[in-house]
């Protein structure tokens, strides 16, 4: 083959394989609590970090050969193993399935937010044991969480609010305010 035939059976591979999308190993639990494993399909298309996004709304789950749409109110959560992962989501509201980070007395969630084609922006929501839910946009340059997004957050727990307000905990990463969310639990609701 020439050059030019090997780089457009290439290309012609890759459309291939971009067109009909990516399944990934995936167990779902429905609403009546059967615990199913399926493939996921996943868009190929969504080769970036932020190809999560594509999974908050609705999934497409295969079954013994069967494709099958489930939305938010069809099923309570849901596992994806991308590459070597697994990424735990869980139905809320039924409105939409969001990124487990923590789950306890207080559950932490991230979900993705499409402000434009090339804009996405990660907002974390914080469930507490009162089923409240507060939401943080992650938009810090040096902190991925500002302490003036976060404080209001967290303002009916003194321990936590002090030790954000007075710098000794800042959250930098996703890996700092899952600890924080964890320390915030045991401050003001292990009881």
């Amino acid at each position: 083959m020439t050059l030019t035939k090997t780089i457009i059976f290439f290309l012609l591979l890759i459309f291939c394989n971009i067109t009909f999308g990516q399944k990934y190993f995936g167990q779902i639990v429905t609403a009546k609590n059967d615990t199913l494993n399926v493939e996921i399909k996943l868009d190929a298309s969504s080769f970036n970090v932020n190809r999560l996004i594509y999974l908050q709304d609705k999934i497409t789950a295969i079954e013994n050969g069967v494709t099958k749409i489930y939305l938010p109110k069809d099923l309570k959560s849901f596992k994806i193993r991308l590459e070597k992962e697994i990424i735990p989501f869980e139905s809320v509201d039924e409105t939409a399935f969001a990124q487990i980070l923590y789950s306890n007395k207080i559950k932490l969630y991230k979900v993705l937010n499409k402000i434009s084609h090339s804009h996405i922006i990660r907002i974390y929501v914080i469930k507490k044991a009162d089923k409240n839910y507060v939401k943080i946009p992650a938009m810090g340059l040096s902190r991925l969480i500002t302490k003036n997004d976060m404080l209001p957050a967290i303002e009916d727990c003194k321990t936590s609010y002090d030790k954000i307000n007075n710098d000794e905990i800042k959250i930098k990463d996703e890996e700092v305010l899952i600890e924080f969310i964890k320390d915030y639990e045991t401050n003001c609701f292990s009881k």
